[in-house]
């Protein structure tokens, strides 16, 4: 007799269930932060720093406009079928539900540019603000 998979029942897990970890997804991201952030670094110490950054600011907001557009402001993510209203047919709603998904997709590759601009200006405005101001706090 095969047993019943609940919820609650923690001696049954299902590993099919769980996707496998992306490496090559990490491996991107850590490599494009990386290289942004030393072209940046090392940008500051030079005289193209302003056309530097501009591009950087440019880039992040083009691409923070577009993946939110692209994927309709995210208001697929998440959506049930029964969530939808009931004028659709039940194919019209899966074909709703996989656009979602499929747009999700597709455009996870402005997030491996997006999060390490993100990151660096992150990371420059903590080097900015924070440690200046812990320095004069404790009289470094």
């Amino acid at each position: 007799m095969k047993k019943k998979k609940r919820k609650n029942d923690l001696a049954v897990t299902d590993k099919s269930d769980k996707k496998p970890f992306n490496w090559m997804l990490l491996t991107v991201l850590v490599g494009n932060t990386v290289i942004f952030f030393a072209v940046y670094r090392l940008a500051i110490q030079t005289t193209v720093f302003p056309f530097v950054l501009g591009l950087y600011l440019t880039l992040a907001a083009v691409l923070t406009v577009a993946y939110v557009v692209y994927n309709r402001g995210f208001s697929r993510r998440g959506v049930t079928a029964d969530m939808l209203p009931d004028t659709m047919s039940a194919q019209e709603k899966c074909e709703f539900i996989a656009d979602g998904e499929r747009r999700m997709k597709k455009s996870k590759w402005m997030l491996t540019i997006l999060f390490p601009l993100l990151v660096t200006f992150g990371f420059d405005i903590m080097e900015l603000f924070v440690v200046d101001f812990l320095k004069n706090i404790l009289g470094w």
